[in-house]
Order: structure tokens, then sequence, then C-alpha cells
């Protein structure tokens, strides 16, 4: 895209670090706002003193809460924006000796100036989207809570005996009833916001419809996916995930063997994982694949990955065709 001025903005719970970049006369400016809509109408008004908004970039991380407010203020102006990964904004620009909010706003300037030919603008999720995924982030945030709590339960009945600890294990359990009431009420409620969106329904059907791809992985994907669109195809979401193996070599000497990267979502693999172990506890196609597979003296994990990729490849496949997935007939 061409683009001749571009901002560079850091986002923190509180505040925003911006960096207006002109290439052409090597320009940097900085200024902070505050993180909520009076900043956003800051931001834009001291850009349009600077300069059109039309020839403008906007590039910053993506964290999630405190960033999806601005995306969408942002988006509403229409104004261009991208989002990516601190990851890449970090590896992308050399040795950065320097760690502030403002040094921060400026390397990525200067990013999104460097690869701009390379970025994607960014398309805020259908609102019935964001809320399931929200939902599920703070499904996740109760269960973690849950464990939490039962670990504890566990360590102190190790004191019974020895230490009165009837007062922190009734505190301990009663918290534990509620914990788990509200996981259910929440599991509740996503369900009711996918019955109830048209779109969220159809793709939930036909994700279940794929063996070994339950509810919370249904729903997961579908929210990470944003609803099918943020990807273009299914091995791109396959190497975010980190289920897609690359290989590993240099020269003559180094010759390791192919693997998967540790740059990964690991909550969604973990789920991909369990999955692709469930459908190995009935005789189906994946069992069939899987035997043939350690037979030919493939490790247990290879084989295992191998079965997440083909769970990713038919979700992506049954949503292209709008069709549910067809079985296959063992021989």
């Amino acid at each position: 895209m061409k683009k001749s001025v571009f901002i560079g903005i850091d986002v923190s719970k509180l505040s925003l670090d911006a960096a207006i970049f002109i290439p052409s006369s090597n320009g940097l400016s900085h200024q902070q706002f505050d993180n909520h809509a009076r900043g956003f109408a800051k931001l834009l008004k001291w850009v349009k003193s600077v300069t059109s908004l039309h020839d403008c970039l906007f590039c910053m991380e993506d964290t999630g809460s405190y960033s999806y407010g601005l995306a969408c203020f942002l988006t509403d102006a229409q104004a261009d924006l991208c989002q990516e990964s601190a990851y890449r904004i970090k590896h992308s620009m050399g040795i950065q000796r320097k760690k502030t909010d403002k040094a921060d706003a400026e390397m990525i300037a200067r990013f999104s100036a460097r690869f701009a030919d390379e970025l994607t603008l960014y398309t805020p999720p259908l609102a019935a989207v964001a809320q399931l995924k929200t939902l599920l982030s703070f499904r996740l945030r109760l269960i973690k809570q849950k464990t939490s709590i039962i670990t504890a339960i566990e360590a102190n009945k190790q004191l019974q005996g020895y230490v009165d600890v009837s007062f922190v294990l009734s505190t301990l359990n009663r918290q534990l009833k509620v914990l788990k009431e509200q996981i259910k009420k929440c599991n509740q409620q996503i369900e009711l916001l996918i019955q109830q969106d048209q779109q969220l329904g159809h793709q939930n059907q036909l994700l279940c419809s794929v063996p070994g791809v339950g509810k919370v992985i249904a729903a997961q994907v579908i929210a990470y996916t944003y609803g099918f669109t943020k990807f273009k195809d299914w091995r791109k979401f396959a190497c975010y995930v980190g289920t897609a193996p690359f290989p590993y070599q240099s020269g003559t000497s180094v010759r390791k063997r192919t693997q998967v990267s540790s740059i990964a979502n690991k909550k969604l693999k973990a789920l991909l994982s369990m999955g692709a172990v469930n459908t190995l506890k009935t005789e189906n196609e994946y069992h069939v694949y899987y035997r043939k597979k350690i037979s030919e003296g493939k490790h247990h994990m290879v084989v295992i990955n191998a079965i997440r990729n083909k769970l990713i490849s038919r979700m992506f496949a049954v949503i292209r065709r709008d069709t549910p997935y067809v079985k296959l007939q063992l021989s």
C-alpha cells in the first residue's frame, strides 16, 4: 500500500504513545494520550493537524482488550490500520538497546514504513465473534482459578492431622463451588450466543460434524479466525497454532529433523492435541491412519501432529464447502 505518513502506537492499559514518522524528511514526532474514547479523539485530531488521514497508515501491536477500543475507533473513522504481533515487530527491526514506550512507538512507526507492502489492513470481527472471544477468555480465567483452588485444597489436606485447616478448607470449598457454578453459567452463555447468531450457529454445526472437534474447539477456532475471515487457508492457521512442521538445516553439518515451531498459540494447540487424542478412542479413519504410521516407525507425537493438521484442514474444508463432514467408510 502506498502511504507517505506512518503512525506507530504503543498501547498500554492506561495510555497510548503515538509516533508520527515521515520517511521523506526522516521526521519523527511523539505524543501521549489516554487509552479511552477522549484520548482516541485527541490522537486523531493531532494526526489530522499534521497530515491528511488518507495519507496515513496506523500500526500497533495486538494487545487484546487494551487495543480493541482504539482499533474499533480508527476503523469507524475510516483510517487504515494494521495490527501486528509484538514478536514480529521486535524481531524485524534489528538490535534494540533502548526500551521505553516512546521508543516502542517510534519502532512500530518505522516498522510500518519498512514493511508497508507486506502488511494487511485490520478488519474488526463481527460483534458476535468479539463477544464470543471475550466469553471464552473469561471462561479460561475461571478454569485457571478453579485449578488453583483445587491445588490449594489438595495441599492443605496434606496438613490435616498436624495443623487445624478446617477454616481454610471450608473457605476454599465454598470458593470452588462458586467457581463451578460460574463456569457452568459461562458455558450456557456461550451456547446461547452461538444459538442466537445465525452465522455462529451454522459454523459451529459444520465444525462439530468433524470427528475430534467438540463444542470448545469449534468455539475457539471460530473466535480466533474471526469467523474464518482472518486466515486465507488452513495452512496459515496451522502455522499460527504451531502444528505446521518446518525444516531445520544449514550448510552441510546442520541437519536436524523437521519440527514444529515454538512460536504458536499454545492454548489452541493444546485443545487440538486433546481433540486428536480423543479421535483414537474409537475405531475410525484416524485410528486406522495412526496404526499405519506407527507400524511404519513414526513417532507417536509426529502422528498426533499429523492428525491435528487433519482436523484443521477438515474444519476449513467444511466451512469452505458449506457442507457437513462426510465420514469415510472403513474397509
